[in-house]
């Protein structure tokens, strides 16, 4: 097969997969039924009553995932990186992909030069995939881009992008539905002001400008994957819960005839259609009924011990601290927060050093665009929860070992660029040797405030 079917067949291939773990973040997961008759019985509620854990194990992790600063060599790269940045506003785009990548397990990345401007843009694994050298598996051989457009004609058709390291391929389908297995017959060089008569555009980047960010290796999996079967469980308990209330607000009662007695019941209606009154301040009168008995609803217990169940059973398959979900329940702190979190730090820097090894390639690929060959470090905020306290402590410790001040800094979150306007070494009293506070002495340690300006965020003079 060719680049141009393997890449078209492997699209189509994974995008029910894709979609499946979509569905199940956005809480629209198809309820799992097990007879047609409960199927009937709640078709018209089971869409009404969502409760979706499943997107926790995803913006758990995702809320960690935020980039602190991109650092370049050179001051003047540094300032390029800083432009495009602005221009294809990444600030919002690096939390989507991030987002995206651990809804689908799997992420894209496009960098295009666009009327003389860099474009930054990212793209779904439902309509976009890398493919790898069989050989060595790291080696990105192709990108391809699968999408449908709707003709002058009004007919729709599949178009297909192929990037190359040195072109451009374009493709277009000859009908409007793809067959399930497609194959190089189906297609014919899409032909524009950009390409030759081959459908083919020559470029100058040098690489194959897709980037894939994935969280696993070769094919990432969803983040909440092992959350698929709980949220079913959950799924069905509430609905099913939902339907019981209805019998504890309106229970169904029945009346029992008088034996021997021919006469009929009389509720104030015919015999064949009438029903105990029950409004507030009337009196029934029941004639010819010996006794009057109400079917008992399910206990609520019932639905709510597997449910609490249920949930336990998801944080513990997907290494995600229970109190986030049960965020009104007894949450730890100090040193039980951090055993507690140790599995999804664990995972964070896991999906840091995946998402990292890519945005580096991204970063490095835009400098070489703009004629600088430089290494580019991807700084990632802070992983861990400590309390502010705590981790000013945790920082001043680091410094008496002889850690630089900068990079402490650095990682309790504080912004590069912010870093650099502070003369940490004169200003601040925080210097390896400098006694720790609190050891063999009963004052603190005070900082040098001679020549710091009252606004920390201005530079010292």
């Amino acid at each position: 097969m060719t680049d141009l079917t393997l890449a078209v067949n492997e699209i189509l291939d994974r995008r029910n997969e894709y979609q499946t773990a979509e569905e199940y973040y956005e809480g629209t997961a198809e309820e799992v039924y097990t007879t047609a008759a409960i199927k009937r019985a709640l078709r018209k509620t089971v869409n009404r009553f969502r409760l979706n854990f499943a997107a926790t194990p995803v913006d758990t992790v995702n809320n960690r995932l935020e980039i602190a600063s991109v650092s370049a060599v050179s001051d003047e790269a540094g300032s390029y990186l800083d432009r495009v940045w602005a221009s294809n506003e990444l600030t919002l785009e690096v939390g989507e992909i991030h987002k995206n990548a651990l809804i689908y397990g799997d992420a894209y990345l496009i960098v295009w030069p666009m009327d003389d401007v860099l474009q930054v843009y990212y793209n779904s694994p439902l309509t976009t995939v890398v493919l790898y050298d069989e050989e060595n598996p790291r080696l990105k051989r192709v990108g391809a881009k699968v999408w449908e457009i709707t003709n002058s004609d009004g007919k729709t058709r599949t178009r297909v992008n192929l990037y190359y390291a040195d072109r451009l391929e374009k493709y277009i389908s000859l009908g409007e539905r793809l067959p399930h297995t497609p194959k190089d017959s189906d297609f014919v060089p899409f032909v524009d002001e950009t390409t030759d008569a081959n459908g083919v555009m020559k470029h100058g980047l040098g690489e194959m400008p897709v980037f894939h960010f994935r969280t696993e290796r070769p094919k990432g999996k969803p983040e909440h994957l092992n959350a698929y079967g709980a949220q079913d469980m959950i799924n069905k308990l509430v609905v099913m819960q939902m339907a019981s209330a209805d019998f504890h607000g309106f229970p169904q009662r029945i009346a029992l005839a008088r034996e021997g007695s021919s006469e009929s019941a009389d509720f104030g209606n015919s015999a064949e259609t009438a029903e105990i009154s029950n409004q507030p301040g009337t009196t029934a009168i029941l004639k010819g009924i010996d006794d009057v008995k109400e079917f008992k609803a399910a206990d609520p217990a019932t639905f709510l011990e597997p449910f609490k169940a249920y949930i336990r059973s998801m944080a513990s398959t997907t290494a995600t601290p229970l109190h986030y979900f049960e965020p009104t329940g007894n949450i730890p702190s100090g040193e039980a927060l951090r055993t507690a979190e140790a599995p999804l730090v664990k995972k964070v820097r896991t999906r840091q050093n995946s998402f990292g090894a890519t945005w580096r390639e991204v970063f490095s690929f835009i400098l070489r665009d703009g004629g600088f060959k430089e290494d580019v470090q991807v700084h990632w905020k802070p992983v861990e929860t400590f309390d502010t306290k705590e981790a000013m402590e945790i920082a001043r410790l680091k410094v008496q070992i002889g850690i630089p001040p900068e990079q402490v800094a650095s990682e309790i979150g504080y912004d590069t660029a912010l870093i650099e306007s502070w003369n940490m070494t004169t200003n601040l009293a925080i210097q390896p040797g400098n006694q720790i506070p609190g050891e063999n002495d009963s004052h603190d340690l005070q900082p040098d405030t001679a020549g710091v300006p009252d606004n920390p965020y201005e530079k010292a003079a």
